[in-house]
């Protein structure tokens, strides 16, 4: 063990440390160019979903037109259908009021 770290000179020593820095500089630059193609990539996502939430939202608007036609459609049935029963009800009592009137 003690043999192999005599073989280490200074030389051999910076020729690591300048393979190492040279290492360190190519990870660097890699980094940064995946850095960079994430930021797009992220952009356009981004993007896209911003899109999307368009249309969504440009959906539910016409689903809830579509709804608010629908439930006035029916608001408008029911309120046909209480008159009617108003204006029975109103004729029932109003004839049993003439039959008891008449049976007096």
């Amino acid at each position: 063990m003690q043999q192999g770290r005599d073989n280490w000179t200074d030389p051999r020593i910076d020729d690591l440390d300048d393979r190492v820095k040279d290492v360190a500089g190519r990870m660097d630059a890699g980094f940064a160019r995946m850095d960079a193609r994430m930021d797009a990539s992220l952009a356009r996502m981004d993007a896209g979903f911003a899109e999307m939430n368009a249309r969504m939202d440009a959906g539910f608007a016409q689903t809830n037109a579509r709804m608010d036609a629908g439930f006035g459609q029916v608001n408008g049935r029911v309120d046909a259908f209480q008159r009617t029963m108003m204006q029975i009800g109103g004729g029932v009592i109003t004839a049993l009021i003439a039959l008891i009137a008449t049976q007096l």
